[in-house]
């Protein structure tokens, strides 16, 4: 048996590197879903402004990741994983402290940019790195497990969020998520190199990278697209839920805390992700990307809808697990169609393009909310992104390629173009 046979037979999720990507990609999440749903309050009492402020602010962290995305893959294929992915959570760390320590409105805009470009960058770095040690036929079943530590943390940080502001404040809130980005960095540090990516030569010699380095944007881009197109549909709803959910409870007349109040909402939600993913880890594997990418929008197109009619905790628990069904095998299946033309050398690139659309779709969701309950209410806000769903399966439909799994060879790695 070959070296790199026993690689392949290893289970990459039993490994200690697996649960350190875990563990800072959980911490990450706990940040974001902490501080962001506290923001429209902070916006209210300390800046004076209303939902479309609010919902504007929100939304530049994720414009900020767009860009923090592809740029922080392109320089981690160039300088390292590591480094960049370490200066990230220290730069959203920063963050944190600024928007506790500076209580303005322009304190509030530059903290939310620096913020989406730290964190984005350091949590787009921890999910190459897992793509990066994992063996080609793992990566559905690890991305699956992986992609728990996003529902855990979204889980825990509203509730964490809700209760160290009902104690000290939204600026303890802030203080709170900056400590938990240092941890971040810590566990980051803690990883081992991932592999290293030979160089790409012909027949005149070694192609120089910034040579190239349109080229590999261009094919990255391609390779992206439908799948990112989808995901920023999708994750329109998790951004419209995220900061405006307890307001669109609240406002049906569902206590905002407590066992059945808004805030829990957000746990049924992140439990349901949880408990589907570990039934369905390896259901993109069995029936391919494509088909269960299609069930996903489906389950949040109806999940959202619920949501937006709810006047009850009850029956908005019921649309949460229906979303937390449909994006429990959502983020292992668009990032196996997202990666599956992507060549190892531009991996880290096309999974930070991948990723900014992800960041878009959040951003828009916040501007959705905000612009939309301004001017009419959060029911049409949330009935509008359910609408969105529907569309992005249409798009799925009609530009991605179906391959049976068991057309599927033993690596997804393709050829390089430029080899």
């Amino acid at each position: 048996m070959t070296a790199a046979t026993v690689a392949a037979s290893r289970d990459v999720t039993r490994t200690i590197p697996f649960w350190l990507i875990f563990i800072a990609s959980t911490l990450g999440g706990v940040t974001n879903s902490a501080s962001t749903p506290v923001i429209p309050e902070y916006v209210e009492n300390t800046l004076g402004g209303d939902s479309t402020l609010a919902g504007s602010i929100i939304a530049l962290a994720a414009v900020a990741s767009m860009v923090a995305m592809p740029a922080a893959g392109a320089l981690a294929d160039r300088r390292g994983y590591r480094l960049t992915a370490l200066s990230g959570s220290v730069i959203a760390a920063g963050a944190m402290l600024l928007l506790a320590v500076l209580p303005a409105l322009w304190g509030a805009a530059l903290s939310r940019v620096l913020f989406g470009l730290g964190n984005a960058a350091a949590m787009t770095l921890v999910m190459a790195w897992l793509v990066a040690i994992t063996p080609a036929p793992q990566r559905g079943k690890a991305l699956s497990y992986f992609g728990l530590s996003v529902w855990i943390g979204l889980a825990l940080g509203p509730q964490l969020g809700t209760a160290v502001e009902q104690m000290g404040g939204t600026t303890t809130v802030f203080l709170v998520c900056a400590a938990l980005e240092l941890a971040t960095a810590a566990t980051i540090a803690l990883l081992p190199h991932p592999k290293k990516m030979p160089p790409v030569s012909t027949a005149t010699g070694p192609i120089s990278l910034p040579r190239q380095s349109g080229k590999a944007l261009w094919h990255s881009l391609r390779a992206v697209w439908v799948p990112g197109v989808v995901a920023a549909a999708a994750w329109c709803g998790e951004g419209i839920m995220i900061a405006f959910l307890i307001v669109h409870l609240v406002s049906a007349g569902v206590p905002s805390t407590g066992i059945t109040g808004a805030a829990s909402v957000y746990a049924v939600f992140a439990v349901s992700v949880i408990l589907a993913r570990l039934a369905l880890a390896s259901l993109p594997d069995r029936i391919g990307p494509l088909r269960s990418t299609a069930i996903s929008l489906s389950c949040l197109a109806a999940g959202l809808t619920v949501l937006a009619l709810a006047t009850n905790f009850w029956v908005a628990s019921a649309g949460a697990v229906l979303i937390g069904v449909g994006f429990s095998p959502l983020y292992p299946s668009l990032t196996m169609i997202a990666t599956r033309e992507l060549v190892p050398r531009n991996r880290a690139l096309g999974l930070g393009l991948f990723s900014s659309f992800t960041s878009i779709g959040y951003g828009a969701g916040a501007l959705v909310g905000g612009f939309v309950m301004a001017w009419a209410s959060s029911m049409w806000a949330f009935l509008i992104v359910a609408g969105l769903q529907v569309v992005a399966l249409v798009v799925l439909t009609v530009f991605t390629r179906d391959e049976s799994p068991r057309d599927r060879g033993t690596t997804d790695e393709p050829r390089d173009p430029a080899a």
